[in-house]
């Protein structure tokens, strides 16, 4: 019988968040091809979340990503991974990152119901756009 693989907080490589998040955005896409527009939107955020620990240890140079950051909070985690700064000097991705963070939430998995198509089209193009930017600013 296989042991079951358990992750301990602050067990978690930051290897492993930067190719989770962008299978998570993958994923998002095929939801979003698919008319599946919440489930869309909520993986297309937690790619950002999974970015951005991935930038926080980066940023700090750790392995390992400590178990007090293993948090959903993506203010928290941009302050963290030292990208608050050159965020507020990029108008529209601030913006952007700003309506983010204050609407997306694990919660979202449980929206019944589904954003309007156009709605929904615009929010992943834009949680792209912080996406992408997180990217270029951590390589």
């Amino acid at each position: 019988m296989r042991r079951k693989r358990i992750i301990r907080p602050g067990g978690t490589r930051g290897s492993v968040f930067k190719q989770v998040a962008h299978a998570r955005l993958e994923d998002a896409a095929v939801l979003l091809d698919h008319q599946r527009h919440a489930g869309a939107l909520y993986l297309a955020g937690y790619a950002v979340e999974c970015l951005l620990k991935w930038a926080v240890t980066q940023k700090r140079e750790w392995v390992y990503l400590p178990a007090e950051l293993e948090v959903h909070d993506l203010n928290e985690l941009l302050g963290q991974a030292g990208l608050r700064v050159p965020l507020r000097q990029r108008r529209c991705p601030e913006r952007v990152f700003l309506g983010l963070a204050e609407s997306w939430a694990p919660e979202l998995r449980y929206l019944a119901k589904p954003p309007a198509a156009d709605r929904a089209m615009r929010l992943y193009e834009q949680i792209v756009e912080v996406y992408d930017w997180i990217a270029e600013q951590t390589v």
